[in-house]
């Protein structure tokens, strides 16, 4: 059977995987991630669209498992139909949008839906919501908050203006604008409700709040006066009431009317109480009533409270207690009575409440501390009350007292033999003490913490003060006008006891010396070193000198190794700087020599410029200018500046002579000039040039023109020589070289 299912939830298993993968791409195919925010949990997704300024949802969200969904403050005028298709939807945030109106099928099909924010819209009246049928199909709705709308008012609503559901545990409707609740309940249909806040509105009068599983009721700032003495009948499941802020609340008028058996946490601080009012309220175990007018307690005051185990009275103006003013308060644990105006608390005034274990009376007028009594009371606050005056049997009632507070009172001394038997923590900062004895803490056996911080202690106590006080851990002893005596031998006895291990009990530095003068503002330790340990002065002065004679050598020690180090790399810096540069220069050469090498092949393979340009025809040659300059430039082979050279130079050619000597009549014999034979003749003839269009002009002076030219009109003669330029067309190129004659005395063109 096992191998049976065995492929079967394999194969389960593989579907579960394919499924969560198609639905991740099916996430990144709408596209919702990519104008909201997104975050995938094992249970759905959560979506976070909000601040983006839509006013439709996103495409996609309805293909999406979404359990979580915040399009709040951005601009829905209009609830969007679509979320009806959000089946598995469990948070749904609309804060900070424009509705002004809650369609009534607008949670239609959210049956998984447990909270709503709806804070921050636009609804001005309670009708715009349709509360009796907008939230009936939101079957698991707990949480719904309306808060920072302007519902107004709530008075005499209509049947089908009741609130329904029967899922909703909270409801808030704070800042809301509310003056007034009165009629027909308007959470009459709210069958589970357990929490319902009001406050922040000027709500001047509550009535009509009915609900039997309402269990917390907000109040606070608003601006109620009275409470109706009824009001709190209609709701017995109710524990919690708070009502602070409510600056013209008395609920003297209705003292013995304001009834609530269910009520135990009663917060009714900042109002105007006159008195605390509580005698309605037989269950209640913390009540709040501070800061408020109430100015005396009546006797029986908490008769009826006895169940009461926290109570706060303070910041109030009481002036005096009476023995009875708590009777009746039998589980009463804590009492706070500070910032009152209380002279004398009577002695048998604690015996009435036999839990008390924490009382607070600080900062009353409380001139002496007198015979209190208690059996339970283990921390007693007596600071900042002006007590002048302690009694030796002060705390022989405090049969349970472990702390004390008497600080910051005008306590000059302290009387001898005080006794407790559980007294652990005495705090006597700031006061104006000066003297103790023997017999002053011979009575606390248990004594574990003493301070005495800012008093007037000038000279230095015994240690044997504290031999009964075994259990003795801590003594604070600091801002005090110790005068040190370093010769006294109970000075370095008491210091010892005071600092030393294992029973150490202050710091060293926070016993400052305030006379003589010349130890002024130093420590204990500081100002007497040398005093009570004499043999050691000297140890010292040897021990200083061989410790300044062992720093200067292990100075001039590391000096120097700082020195070999740092000269070590500097010369194997220098010398990787060295071969650096001479790497870079052989780079260099090589990069030079590169270079020149390319240089010489492009010289040597770059053509002639000119001989880019095709020879002309002989008939060409003829219709060409006379050439202005010598044509043994053409045939030069020279650097460019042996050619400026040239080009510079005023020479005239053998033409220019012949032309100058024919217009002098001056001609040559050129009988004279000897036949040249065929072979020299082959050799001074150059080959075909090419010349550029700018030369065309050169070549029609050129002398074989001019030659040429004079052979057409000269005489007839057996004796004249023609001398003829043959072009050669057809010649193939060649390196042009500069062609020396092999006859130095043979007659060239440029001797004539």
């Amino acid at each position: 059977m096992i191998f049976r299912t065995l492929p079967t939830i394999l194969l389960f298993i593989v579907l579960a995987v394919s499924a969560e993968a198609l639905y991740v791409d099916n996430i990144n195919e709408y596209g919702v991630c990519s104008i909201c925010s997104c975050k995938t949990e094992d249970d759905g997704t959560d979506i976070d669209c909000s601040r983006r300024g839509i006013t439709n949802l996103p495409n996609g969200v309805n293909d999406v498992k979404v359990t979580r969904l915040n399009i709040s403050y951005n601009d829905f005028v209009i609830f969007p139909e679509t979320i009806s298709s959000l089946y598995y939807l469990k948070s749904l945030d609309f804060s900070g949008n424009r509705l002004n109106e809650l369609p009534k099928n607008a949670l239609l099909n959210l049956t998984e839906l447990e909270s709503i924010y709806l804070t921050k819209n636009y609804f001005d009246n309670w009708i715009s919501l349709n509360p009796s049928e907008v939230f009936l199909p939101a079957v698991k709705l707990k949480y719904l908050d309306l808060s920072y709308n302007k519902l107004k008012s709530l008075d005499n609503l209509a049947n089908q203006e009741i609130f329904r559901s029967s899922s909703l545990e909270i409801l808030i409707l704070e800042h809301c604008e509310i003056e007034s609740v009165s009629g027909k309940s308007f959470i009459g249909g709210l069958t589970n409700l357990k929490v319902l806040r009001l406050s922040f509105n000027p709500l001047i009068r509550l009535q009509g709040l009915v609900s039997s599983t309402l269990k917390s009721l907000h109040l606070s700032n608003c601006q109620l006066t009275t409470v109706n003495q009824n009001e709190l009948t209609y709701l017995p499941a109710l524990i919690y009431l708070k009502m602070t802020h409510n600056y013209r609340l008395d609920l003297a008028a209705s003292t013995f009317k304001l009834y609530s058996t269910s009520l135990k946490f009663l917060d009714i601080s900042f109002c105007n109480l006159l008195q605390p009012s509580l005698q309605g309220f037989p269950n209640l175990k913390k009540a709040i009533i501070s800061r408020n007018m109430i100015r005396y307690l009546r006797s029986y005051e908490f008769i009826n409270n006895t169940k009461l185990e926290y109570l706060d009275l303070s910041y109030n103006n009481i002036g005096s207690l009476r023995t009875d003013t708590f009777r009746g308060l039998s589980m009463l644990k804590y009492l706070d009575l500070s910032w009152n105006e209380i002279a004398l608390v009577p002695e048998g005034t604690l015996l009435e409440m036999p839990s008390l274990t924490q009382l607070k009376l600080s900062r009353n007028y409380l001139t002496e501390v007198g015979h209190m009594k208690s059996t339970s009371v283990t921390i007693l606050d007596l600071s900042s009350c002006e007590i002048n005056t302690f009694n030796k049997a002060s705390l022989e009632g405090m049969q349970s007292l472990v702390d004390l507070d008497l600080s910051r009172n005008l306590l000059a001394q302290i009387p001898e033999s005080i006794s407790s038997n559980t007294l652990k923590y005495l705090n006597l900062n700031y006061n104006r003490l000066s003297f103790i004895n023997n017999f002053t803490f011979f009575m606390l056996p248990r004594l574990t913490s003493l301070s005495v911080v800012g008093n007037r202690f000038t000279t230095v106590w015994k240690k044997s003060y504290f031999d009964s006080n075994v259990y003795l851990e801590k003594l604070d002893l600091s801002d005090n006008m110790w005068r040190c005596d370093c010769l006294d031998p109970n000075f370095i006895d008491f210091y010892e006891f005071l600092t030393l291990e294992p029973f150490k009990k202050e710091e060293s530095f926070s016993l400052i010396c305030n006379s003589p003068p010349s130890v002024f503002g130093q420590t204990w330790l500081e100002a007497c070193y040398f005093t009570w340990y004499p043999n050691q002065n000297v140890a010292n002065a040897d021990g200083l000198i061989w410790f300044i004679v062992v720093m200067v050598t292990g100075l001039s020690v590391c000096i120097l190794l700082v020195n070999c180090i740092r000269n070590s790399m500097k010369r194997r810096l220098r010398a990787i700087q060295e071969e650096r540069e001479r790497q870079v220069e052989e780079a260099r050469a090589r990069l030079r020599e590169l270079r020149m090498r390319a240089e010489q092949e492009s010289l040597t393979n770059a053509p002639d410029p000119r001989d880019l340009i095709s020879p002309p025809s002989y008939d060409e040659a003829l219709s060409m200018p006379k050439l202005n300059t010598s044509t043994h430039s053409l045939c030069e082979i020279g650097t460019g500046k042996s050619r400026r050279r040239r080009g510079r130079r005023k020479t005239k050619s053998s033409g220019d002579l012949l032309e100058e000597a024919e217009r002098n009549g001056e001609l040559p014999v050129l009988e004279e000039l000897e036949p040249v034979c065929e072979d020299n003749r082959r050799r001074r003839r150059r080959r075909a040039k090419k010349f550029g269009s700018h030369e065309i002009t050169e070549l029609d002076n050129s002398p074989g023109a001019r030659r040429r030219r004079m052979s057409e009109y000269a005489v007839a003669d057996e004796e004249s020589i023609t001398m003829e330029i043959e072009a050669d067309l057809e010649r193939p190129r060649r390196p042009r070289n500069r062609r020396y004659s092999s006859d130095d005395n043979e007659l060239t063109e440029s001797n004539l």
